[in-house]
Formats: C-alpha cells, structure tokens, sequence
C-alpha cells in the first residue's frame, strides 16, 4: 500500500471517530473502564502471587538427623541439597546452634535450658529447607526422608495447599473475569463501528461495485477502533499506575499491622509498569481491531 493510500485511509479512520464523536467517547469510556478492571484484577494476581511465595520462602522443610549420623551423612545430604533443583536455598543448624536458637525464643527463661550444653543437648541437628515451588513439597519431602542418617522431615503440608490453592483461585478467577471484559469491551466497540458502517453503507455499497478491496473499505473502520483503544489504553494506565504507586507509597510508609507485612512481597511498580502499558495498548488494539473487523462483515458482502 503507497503511503498517500495510507494517509487517506487513516485520515478517513480519524474523520470517523470526530463525526461519530458521541458514541466515540462512550465506547472509550466504556473500554477504558473494561481495561482499568483488567488493569487491577491483573495487579492483584501478580501481587497475590508474589505474597503466596514469600509466604512459601517463610515455610521450611526441616530435616532432623539422628544422633548418630555421621559426619559423612551430614556431608552427602550438603552435598545434595546444594546440587537440588527443587531447593531454593537451605542451612545447616547443629545441635549447638539449636540450643542456643531456642534460649533466645526464651529470653528471660532462657536459664532454664543451662546444663543442657554439650552431650546433655537434646535438640537434634537438622537442615532448614526452603523450595522453589511449593508444589514440589511433597515429592521433596519424600526424597530427602531416604537420605541416610535423617531420623524424620517436617513438612507444611496444610499451609502449602492453602497457598497453592489461594495461588489457583486468584489466577482463575482473574482469567474468568479477563474474558468477561473483553467480551463486553467488543460488543461495546462493534457497535460503535456499526453505527458508522450503517450511515455510510451505501457509500461502502458503492465502492464495492467500482472494485474497491475489502481491506480498502475496511481499513478506515479499523483505524477507528484502534484509536479508540489506542485511547482507552492510555486512559487506563494513567488511571492504574496513579492508584498502584499510591498505594504502594501508603503501604510501604504509613500502614501498621498485617497491611505493612505486604510491603516486604508487594511489586514494585518500576518493575511492571513497561509490561503494563505494552499490554493495555496491546489489548486496546486487539479489542479495537477485531471489533470493528467483525462488526463490518455483513455490509461488505454485496
């Protein structure tokens, strides 16, 4: 296509979109409100996400060794865990640092653990295990009970499903509501672009008996549909970047209690927000163009 086709073309698109200017800002409204609910449900799932594995990093396996294992058993099970692509990092804690962990949960009682040092220690060893993916807890878990010298291993099994589950629900849901919304942001749009096709249909009826493409005809109407997403999508992350650093800043600095807990997992809004714009003008275009290429089919069989 030359370039002066081009220009014609987009410069009919954009006449559309001034001449047909009420139902124009209508749909952008209306698509730009489909996008901001996209936009927060989209930044919920990340963050639950983001706060099911922190709160999966705080979850340990605990590998507790028999009395008697040997130097060697504790040796080949280092070893292995370093080499372990299920572990994401993990410690050593003998018996000694147990001790003294625990007489510093104590505090002021910690006196009463005096004359347990030494061989009267009865905590045993143990390795502290925390996974990459907390589906992999019970396989891991499994593996590491056959390592030799390991009397038993402690699992989070309970609180793993819960997160896991947490993690499915939120994902799901944020899919479900994903496709709702962008059901209603098309029928939006292909209607708007049908009121424009619908006044101009003899128009287009003619072009089409002189030999004009489809794409020629077409094209117009899709310039319409994606300025219209093209608008919406910078509405949308205006609207979605000015609430999240909002509350990223309030979280981070002012809130107390659970609420303040979020700031250690919450995602930076340096770190998305490219990917957050790309994908509400990325959406804005394929609402936009896909509707107003369906909402044209019927006025282009002639």
């Amino acid at each position: 296509m030359k370039f002066s086709s081009f220009k014609y073309l987009f410069k009919q698109g954009w006449n559309n979109f001034k001449g047909n200017r009420l139902m124009s800002v209508a749909s952008v409204g209306v698509v730009a409100s489909c996008l901001i609910l996209v936009g927060i449900c989209g930044s919920l799932v990340l963050n639950v996400n983001s706060f099911v594995s922190y709160l999966g990093a705080q979850n340990e396996i605990v590998i507790y060794m028999k009395d008697d294992a040997s130097l060697d058993n504790i040796n080949t099970i280092n070893s292995s865990l370093e080499n372990d692509e299920d572990v994401g990092h993990f410690r050593y804690v003998s018996k000694e640092d147990a001790l003294a962990e625990q007489m510093g949960y104590m505090g002021q009682y910690a006196s009463l653990l005096t004359g347990y040092e030494g061989a009267n220690n009865p905590l045993p060893a143990s390795f502290r295990v925390n996974l990459k993916d907390l589906t992999r807890l019970e396989p891991a878990s499994l593996r590491f009970s056959g390592f030799d010298g390991v009397d038993y291993v402690s699992t989070p099994t309970e609180l793993a499903g819960v997160l896991i589950a947490l993690k499915n629900v939120t994902y799901y849901a944020g899919l479900a509501i994903l496709v709702i919304l962008f059901m209603v942001s098309m029928v939006v749009i292909s209607n708007t672009i049908r009121l424009t096709v619908f006044a101009r249909r003899r128009e287009i009826s003619i072009m089409k008996y002189v030999g004009a493409t489809n794409g020629f005809i077409r094209m117009p109407f899709i310039v319409e549909g994606l300025l219209i997403g093209t608008i919406s999508a910078v509405i949308t992350f205006a609207v979605v970047a000015g609430g999240y650093v909002y509350l990223f800043n309030y979280i981070t600095t002012q809130a107390t209690g659970f609420i303040a807990m979020l700031s250690l997992c919450m995602v930076p809004f340096s770190s998305i927000w490219p990917v957050m714009l790309i994908g509400f003008v990325a959406f804005g275009w394929l609402i936009g163009g896909l509707g107003s290429a369906l909402s044209m089919r019927r006025y282009l069989k002639v």
